[in-house]
């Protein structure tokens, strides 16, 4: 019995490196001349990325675009980048017309919506408002549904409330949550 095993226990590892190596070699190519992406980047179903910006991936970055696909959005001057082991769940939207910056360890959940700019102004419609850059610092959770408006500086190890939408910075090692997103609770170190 034990062989036998050993045997099924080699065959799902080989499988689950051969899954792993399709989702790379997804990365790579629908990644290819759009978004600069090292060779540890993972994607799962589909990303759109348009615009005349630049998309930095960071290693070993991981998208899951199974459901919905996840939209990067650059305007010309535009630049997205996202650090290190980031993780970024399906239906995703980040746009950039100057800077979206995203950590290293983050993870973003799905139907997230990042913008840098309002896209038009309140009152001239017609206007394009100026940009202010985004900030998403190292180790920050994101829960799903999650609006983050432009301006906004989220601190490292910050964590934020399914369905928020948030206006203004966010300290670090904190929990903020609602409509706008307020701070309700400061992370202690056994957090």
């Amino acid at each position: 019995m034990q062989p036998k095993l050993e045997a099924t226990g080699r065959m799902a590892s080989l499988v689950g490196m051969i899954v792993d190596f399709c989702h790379i070699m997804n990365a790579q190519l629908r990644f290819l001349g759009t978004a600069r992406a090292p060779f540890s980047v993972r994607l799962r179903g589909r990303a759109h990325v348009s615009g005349s910006g630049e998309v930095v991936l960071g290693e070993g970055v991981s998208l899951n675009g199974t459901i919905v696909p996840i939209e990067l959005v650059t305007y010309e001057s535009g630049r997205i980048e996202i650090g290190e082991h980031t993780f970024i769940n399906y239906g995703s939207s980040i746009a950039a017309r100057v800077s979206v910056k995203i950590g290293s360890y983050c993870h973003l959940g799905h139907y997230l919506f990042v913008m840098d700019n309002n896209q038009h102004d309140v009152v001239r419609h017609s206007e394009l408002p100026p940009s202010e850059p985004v900030v998403i610092e190292d180790n920050v959770w994101i829960g799903s549904k999650v609006v983050i408006l432009p301006g906004v500086r989220i601190g490292t190890r910050a964590v934020i409330g399914a369905g928020s939408i948030v206006t203004k910075d966010v300290p670090p090692r904190c929990v903020a949550a609602g409509n706008p997103a307020r701070v309700i609770r400061h992370l202690t170190e056994l957090d």
